[in-house]
């Protein structure tokens, strides 16, 4: 009787999972073993200042970006928007 092999592809699948489960495998292993490497910049290890800077609020307070008159200006009513239709005609 003659001893039949396996395909080549069933081969080929076998080494293919091994080599998958092993990968895993050691890429944990060395993500455990492996040191975090902590690089924390100085400036932020520094202490916080506990005292609240008044001066510094007062111009953040003072400081304006636009007039409150131009908020007055916009108009937020949406119910006048044209809609438009599946037909690509615009209903008013």
């Amino acid at each position: 009787m003659k001893n039949k092999k396996a395909p080549a592809l069933v081969n080929l699948a076998i080494y293919t999972t091994i080599t998958v489960f092993l990968w895993i495998f050691f890429d944990v292993y060395r993500a455990l073993k492996k040191p975090a490497i902590i690089d924390i910049e100085p400036k932020i290890l520094e202490p916080i200042n506990p005292n609240l800077d008044n001066n510094l609020l007062n111009e953040v307070k003072n400081s304006i970006y636009f007039d409150k008159s131009l908020l007055q200006n916009i108009d937020l009513n949406l119910n006048n928007q044209p809609v438009s239709t599946e037909s690509g005609e615009v209903n008013e």
